[in-house]
């Protein structure tokens, strides 16, 4: 049978992944945000560079969402591993509430972060949007407004994210 220290090791491991993977899909997301808006103005042939942003925004929001959640049931683990170290030990632990409180605190930064590029990139392409409309059945059209829409469903899905968290700290 593998000894709690090991499982608590393996779970550390899995977070650290996790947080890497978290942040790597963030950094793409505002890396792509920035050339798409900047080719979009840069000629009038190419104003549909901008239309994946909302699409890419939601696909962030979700993979984001994916990590944070795995992330906390992990933290969980170590938690209740902690518990019956501490009765034995009572060494410190950083998933309890007197350090893990702070860093979800400051996590909250990386989330408003998360929320300005997705609202500075669907508005960034709402511009160019409104140049390239033509009729309310093209097909470009429904995808400027799907993109939209998918730019609104990622705020809510970053803000619901930061409210879960909040609660998984408790």
């Amino acid at each position: 049978m593998v000894d709690p220290n090991t499982k608590y090791l393996v779970a550390g491991g899995e977070i650290s992944a996790r947080l890497q993977a978290r942040e790597q899909v963030m950094l793409f997301f505002i890396a792509f945000t920035a050339i798409a808006v900047g080719v979009s103005l840069s000629s009038e042939a190419l104003l549909n560079f901008t239309l994946p942003i909302g699409y890419a925004a939601l696909a962030t929001a979700f993979l984001s969402r994916h990590h944070d959640l795995v992330i906390g049931n992990l933290r969980r683990f170590q938690r209740d591993i902690w518990r019956l170290d501490k009765e034995e030990t009572g060494t410190p632990e950083y998933t309890s509430p007197e350090y893990l409180g702070r860093a979800i605190k400051e996590r909250s930064k990386r989330e408003y972060a998360q929320l300005l590029f997705i609202v500075l990139g669907g508005c960034a392409s709402f511009y160019p949007a409104g140049k390239e409309l033509s009729s309310p059945l093209d097909m470009a059209t429904i995808l400027w407004y799907g993109s939209i829409v998918c730019s609104l469903l990622a705020v809510i899905i970053a803000l619901r994210t930061q409210r879960d968290r909040r609660n998984w700290a408790k």
